[in-house]
């Protein structure tokens, strides 16, 4: 099942629509996450969502770049998005 689909299968329940946090643990739960319930509260209210560190470390890459190894990995699946997305639209 791609992520799309287990996203929009969550969303049928209504308490995932309205916290990205909440949506994130039972979207991992699908995938074999088992947290406490003490982890559980300390991730809703405590933690950074994942997208605002992800952003934070694009924000600080020309300080703290990748290794080379990454670098070319990012590459070749940005070239293989654009390709994909040009050739969808035909």
């Amino acid at each position: 099942m791609k992520i799309l689909d287990r996203v929009d299968a969550l969303l049928n329940d209504k308490r995932f629509r309205d916290s990205d946090k909440r949506l994130l643990l039972a979207f991992w739960h699908t995938q074999g996450l088992e947290l406490t319930p003490q982890q559980r509260d300390i991730f809703m209210n405590k933690c950074s969502t994942p997208e605002s560190i992800t952003r934070a470390r694009r924000a600080l890459r020309e300080k703290h770049p990748a290794s080379e190894v990454v670098e070319e990995e990012r590459f070749e699946k940005y070239q293989q998005y654009k390709n994909e997305s040009a050739v969808s639209w035909l």
